[in-house]
C-alpha cells in the first residue's frame, strides 16, 4: 500500500488499514475449498481502477492484483520488505546509479491473450507523465530525465527517459541519482498498459470492470459500484502456481460498526480499529492475531491558496495554531493516535535514520512563535481588506459523508469557533464528490488523509513540488523545488534530512496544508489467515495471500 500511497478516501489514520483486507465469512471450520475464496473490502468505492490516472488508496487495492509491476515489494517473516522479481526476470543499474535496465520474462501475456512486452510498460510510464492524462501520482516519476518538461508540455513525450530497446528490454534514465528510485517502480505510475484499450476505451478506461484489460495474478470480473468488486484467478499468469486464492470478493463496507460486528462475528477475516469499545473485544476474541502497525500516514486539512481568504498567509497560520490537536486526539479518538504537528509521519525512515526524530515539530515551534491565533487571524483580514471581526466569518469545511468522520467535523467546528471566533460551515458528501471539488480547486478547507507510497521522505514531500498535481492547494515555490530536487541527489544521508527538514519548515510556515493526526493502529486478523500484508508498504497485494482452515 501504500501502500501505500494516494488519497485515502478520508478515513481518521485508526482506520486506515481496515482495508487491508478481511473476510471469509463462517466458523473455522472447511473444506479446502473454503481455502480458496476470500471475502475483504474497501472503506469506499475506488474513484477508477485506471492505473495510471487514479491515486486513491481503493482503487490502489485492486489495480495492485489486475496488473503486473517490474517488481513488487513483498514481506519478509520480520515485517521489513524485499524487491522481488515480477514482470522484470532481472535489473540492472549502472555506476552512476542513474540508468536501471529491465529484462522482461519470457511468456507474459495480458489477459486477452495479448503478449506483454516492454513497450507496454515505456508506453504505461509515458502514459503517466502525459500532462493530458491528468495523473494524481505523475509526480513520483520526477526523477525520471526531462520529466519536468514533459510533464508541462513543454516537450514531447518521446523526451522522457523511458525507452523499450526490444520487446524484453526497458531502459530508464533519470536525470541525477535518486537513492530511492527502485522503490517507486512496484507502483502503479510504473505499470504497463495497453495502448489499443486505453485509446478504444477513452474518456470510459477505468470507470468499469469491463473497460479495462489486466496481466497480474487477478482478473477484475465484477465491479458493482458502492457494492462489491470481484477478483478471479488469472489462469494465464506467468507465476499462477503460486496464486493459492481462486476468487476474492471485495465489499464496499462504508460504515465502521458494520466492519466491526462483521469481524466480531466471523464474517470477516480482519480489521483495524483504535476504539476501545473494540479493541477490548477483539483482544479476548478467540483465534485472533493483533499487530500493532505504525501508520506511514497522515490526515490533514488541505487549504485552497486561490480562495480569496486562505491566499491569505497569517490567515492560513492562524487556522494551523489554532488546532486543538490534542483536544482532538483525546476527546474524539480517545488518545489511540499522535497529534501531528509535521508532514512526514514517524514511520517514515531514510534507512536506519529516524527521520521524525532528528526533524523535530516544525508546526508546534511556528505556533510558539506566532502567539494568539485569533489575533494573527484579524491581521490576516485586514491585509485582505475585510472586516477584521473574525465572528463574522463563515469558512467551509468538506468532508467525507461518513458517520465517524461527522464526530471529527462537529469537534473542528466547536475548535475554530472557540479558538478564532469563527463560524465553520461543515458539508458531508461522498468520496467520488468530495475529490472531484478538491481536483477542480471549489473549496476552502478539506479534510483529506494521505499515506505514503514507499518509504522515504521524498514519498510525502514531493506531494508539494510544483509539477505534483497530488494535493490541489494552488500553492508553488522554487525554493522549495529545489530542496526537493538537491535531497534526491544527495548521497549522505544525515544532509538528506537537514534539505527534507528546511523544505519541510517552508509546508510549515507557509502552512500549505494543515495537518491533524499521525499514529499506529491495532489489526486483527483470524489465525488461520496467512501471509497477510502487514508492512503498510507492500505491493504484494492478494497474491501471497492464502487460508488455512482445518
Amino acid at each position: 500500500m501504500r501502500n501505500k500511497k494516494r488519497f485515502v478516501a478520508l478515513m481518521l489514520a485508526g482506520l486506515m488499514v481496515a482495508g487491508t483486507a478481511c473476510g471469509n465469512g463462517g466458523s473455522k471450520g472447511g473444506d479446502k475449498g473454503e481455502n480458496t475464496v476470500y471475502n475483504t473490502f474497501v472503506a469506499a468505492d475506488p474513484e477508477s481502477i485506471d492505473a495510471q490516472k487514479g491515486s486513491d488508496g481503493y482503487g490502489n487495492t485492486i489495480v495492485n492484483n489486475v496488473y503486473e509491476p517490474l517488481i513488487r515489494l513483498v514481506q519478509n517473516e520480520d515485517l521489513t520488505l524485499k524487491p522481488e522479481a515480477a514482470a522484470a526476470s532481472e535489473w540492472k543499474v549502472s555506476e552512476d546509479a542513474m540508468t536501471y535496465t529491465f529484462t522482461i520474462r519470457d511468456g507474459l501475456k495480458w489477459d486477452d491473450g495479448q503478449p506483454l512486452t516492454a513497450k507496454d510498460f515505456e508506453y504505461g510510464i509515458k502514459r503517466t507523465v502525459d500532462p493530458k492524462t491528468g495523473s494524481g501520482s505523475s509526480f513520483l516519476l520526477a526523477d525520471i530525465l526531462n520529466f519536468q518538461e514533459v510533464n508541462s508540455g513543454k516537450a514531447p513525450l518521446d523526451k522522457l527517459g523511458v525507452k523499450a530497446l526490444d520487446d524484453k528490454t526497458l531502459e530508464i534514465k533519470l536525470a541525477a541519482p535518486a537513492q530511492y528510485f527502485i522503490n517507486i517502480v512496484p507502483f502503479r505510475v510504473m505499470f504497463p498498459q495497453r495502448k489499443d484499450i486505453v485509446e478504444k476505451q477513452g474518456e470510459q478506461f477505468g470507470s468499469e470492470a469491463n473497460t479495462i484489460v489486466g496481466c497480474g495474478p487477478f482478473k477484475l470480473t465484477e465491479w458493482s459500484h458502492n457494492s462489491k468488486l470481484v477478483l478471479e484467478k488469472n489462469k494465464d499468469y506467468w507465476n499462477k502456481d503460486k496464486v493459492k486464492l481462486e476468487k476474492v470478493n471485495i465489499r464496499v463496507l462504508t460504515d465502521e460498526n458494520t466492519r466491526m460486528n462483521a469481524f466480531q462475528s466471523g464474517e470477516i477475516m480482519s480489521v483495524g480499529t483504535n476504539k476501545p469499545e473494540w479493541t477490548s473485544k477483539f483482544d479476548k476474541r478467540e483465534g485472533t492475531k493483533t499487530q500493532k502497525i505504525d501508520l506511514p500516514a497522515v490526515d490533514y486539512f488541505a487549504v485552497n491558496h486561490k480562495d480569496k481568504l486562505f491566499k491569505n498567509k497569517k490567515v492560513r497560520q492562524a487556522f494551523n495554531i489554532a488546532l486543538d490537536r490534542e483536544g482532538f486526539n483525546n476527546t474524539v479518538l480517545k488518545g489511540k493516535s499522535a497529534p501531528a504537528y509535521f508532514w512526514v509521519p514517524k514511520a517514515i525512515t531514510i534507512n536506519e535514520l529516524k527521520y521524525r526524530e532528528m526533524a523535530g515539530n516544525p508546526v508546534k515551534e511556528m505556533a510558539d512563535k506566532l502567539g494568539d491565533p485569533k489575533a494573527l487571524l484579524s491581521e490576516g483580514l485586514k491585509e485582505l481588506g475585510m472586516d477584521p471581526d473574525p465572528s463574522k466569518l463563515e469558512v467551509s469545511l468538506i468532508m467525507t459523508n461518513s458517520p465517524e468522520l461527522k464526530k471529527s467535523g462537529e469537534y473542528f467546528q466547536q475548535n475554530f469557533q472557540n479558538k478564532l471566533g469563527v463560524k465553520v460551515k461543515l458539508e458531508m458528501m461522498e468520496w467520488a464528490i468530495l475529490s472531484g471539488k478538491i481536483n477542480k480547486g471549489n473549496y476552502q478547507m478539506g479534510y483529506l488523509a494521505w499515506t505514503a507510497d514507499y518509504n522515504h521522505p521524498s514519498a510525502m514531500m514531493s506531494l508539494f513540488t510544483s509539477s505534483a498535481n497530488a494535493v490541489r492547494t494552488g500553492w508553488k515555490s522554487e525554493e522549495y523545488d529545489k530542496l526537493i530536487r538537491d535531497a534526491a541527489k544527495e548521497k549522505d544521508e544525515n544532509k538528506q534530512v537537514e534539505l527534507y527538514k528546511k523544505a519541510e519548515q517552508i509546508l510549515a510556515d507557509e502552512t500549505v496544508i494543515i495537518p491533524i493526526i499521525s499514529g499506529t493502529t491495532n489489526f486483527y486478523y483470524q489465525d488461520y489467515v496467512k501471509h497477510i500484508n502487514l508492512n503498510q508498504f507492500s505491493t504484494a497485494g492478494y497474491k501471497d495471500t492464502y487460508l488455512e482452515k482445518k
